[in-house]
């Protein structure tokens, strides 16, 4: 006996057989050569032929299996090889500033006096930008002018420059080296009369960017210096009545100084640090 391989049969030889296919369908099972349906499949099973035909002793092919592909695993992703870390002792290079409007609405109201000459001692110094003069070489009739920068430094696109005279170099130490272009009176400022305190501070960091911020009231733009190179910060914020906030420290990643630049607001400085590497740096800040 050789055993019919027709759907629906499986018998030897003479039992009727369908001819249709199975049809499954919105939840139905059904042959497509009869109308009869059903929701359950023994009973899908269980119906019986609904024509006959000659027995079928030939055997279906096998479907053919279909060869997985196998998944390639990429390597591991290995870690950007980090930046060799520049010496601390680096030149220290100013930052780029700008004056927030609440600060210069702030300045214009304050009332600017001069300090007497009575009270300036000769250990003073011109807190003029470009200009660092000590009191003790100025002649004692004071007829010596203040040779200073008004504006502020700019670094961009590898270009170093004041941003009131525009004298664009590329060379750092030529940059410091440029005269004032303003004459004036000095603005001397005594080391020892300096009341050193103590200010609030905090830090966040973006994947690009590390912000340091320092609270402080009635900041003096003009006194202020921030400097830095690619893993040092230095700052010196005049704010009050003669108060002096001072910070240098070893940062704990590297920055881009030429990218980096500051913000003199009416209650805080902002120091805006592009960062080297886009890695994110501890929650130490500094080493």
């Amino acid at each position: 006996m050789v055993l019919c391989y027709n759907k629906g049969c499986g018998k030897e030889f003479d039992p009727a057989v369908p001819n249709g296919e199975p049809v499954f369908h919105e939840g139905y099972k059904s042959w497509s050569c009869c109308e009869k349906r059903t929701t359950d499949f023994t009973e899908f099973l269980n119906i019986k032929g609904c024509c006959k035909g000659a027995h079928n002793s030939v055997k279906p092919a096998e479907p053919v299996k279909e060869e997985k592909e196998e998944k390639v695993t990429p390597d591991a992703v290995k870690p950007p090889e980090r930046m060799a870390r520049p010496s601390e002792d680096s030149p220290l290079v100013p930052l780029p500033s700008t004056i927030s409007a609440s600060l210069r609405k702030l300045l214009n109201k304050l009332v600017v006096s001069e300090k007497s000459e009575e009270g300036v001692t000769k250990q003073a110094i011109c807190q003029r930008k470009g200009c660092g003069k000590a009191k003790v070489d100025v002649p004692d009739d004071g007829e010596d002018d203040c040779n200073h920068h008004p504006g502020c430094p700019i670094f961009h696109e590898g270009m170093k420059y004041w941003s009131c005279c525009n004298k664009k170099t590329t060379d750092f130490n030529d940059f410091l080296k440029q005269k004032g272009c303003t004459n004036g009176t000095h603005l001397w400022g005594d080391p020892s009369q300096k009341k050193v305190v103590q200010c609030r501070y905090d830090w966040h960091q973006t994947g690009e960017f590390v912000n340091f911020t320092v609270y402080a009231k009635k900041v003096k733009p003009d006194l202020c210096s921030v400097y830095c190179n690619a893993v040092k910060l230095k700052l010196d914020i005049h704010f009050g009545d003669d108060q002096v906030f001072t910070f240098d420290q070893v940062l704990a990643g590297i920055i881009d100084p030429e990218m980096s630049k500051v913000t003199y607001a009416a209650t805080k400085v902002e120091v805006n640090m592009k960062k080297a590497e886009f890695v994110a740096w501890p929650s130490t800040f500094v080493l």
